[in-house]
């Protein structure tokens, strides 16, 4: 899915806690929001874990969203908001003259921001890479109902007939499944995306 193809229902399925809304989302804005985030803190790290906290917060308000303006003018604009609020909280404890003058801060310019994107488009092809690989170790049974829930868009109903099991068995495999995901991806993944396999 593109952003041109971006679903008109998106607002709805952010609200309902869609899984999928969520990940085209990150996936789609989470290079150029961490970009937009270290123009304002400098640091690569700070700006990664102000976007996953963005994610996180939204997902756990998704009852009481309103957005009145594009999703991704949200998105901007509340990454905006964190990062400022950030640099707020350090200059309350009177830590921002030291956060500026550490060596991890960066005065970055629009062609180093390119190149940080590109960098960060590398990592998530990667990411994809980790997810794929630690699926093909799960156990046969784990693997064709993650796939079949997760990658096909099957419903639970759909997944036990396809597989000849009963529901709650499938909704046991899945939940191993998710489990060993999260300790094999624990490393590779962003807090955000672990959070919602």
């Amino acid at each position: 899915m593109s952003a041109e193809n971006l679903p008109n229902n998106i607002l709805h399925g952010l609200i309902v806690g869609d899984e999928e809304t969520y990940v085209f989302l990150f996936k789609e804005y989470y290079v150029s929001l961490c970009s937009y985030a270290r123009r304002y803190v400098g640091r690569k790290d700070i700006a990664e874990e102000i976007v996953s906290d963005t994610f996180m917060k939204i997902w756990e308000k998704r009852n009481t969203l309103y957005i009145n303006s594009s999703i991704k003018g949200y998105l901007f604009h509340a990454v905006c908001n964190n990062s400022l609020n950030y640099l707020r909280n350090l200059k309350k404890e009177n830590l921002i003259e030291t956060y500026f003058q550490d060596p991890k801060f960066e005065n970055i310019s629009f062609a180093e921001i390119l190149e940080e994107t590109e960098e960060q488009s590398l990592i998530l092809e990667n990411i994809s890479t980790k997810i794929e690989e630690a699926v093909g170790q799960l156990p046969r049974q784990q693997q064709s109902a993650f796939r079949l829930k997760r990658q096909e868009g099957k419903k639970i109903r759909e997944v036990a007939q396809l597989m000849g099991l009963s529901v709650k068995t499938v909704e046991m495999h899945l939940s191993k499944a998710t489990i060993n995901l999260r300790n094999k991806l624990k490393n590779y993944l962003p807090s955000f995306l672990l959070f919602i396999i």
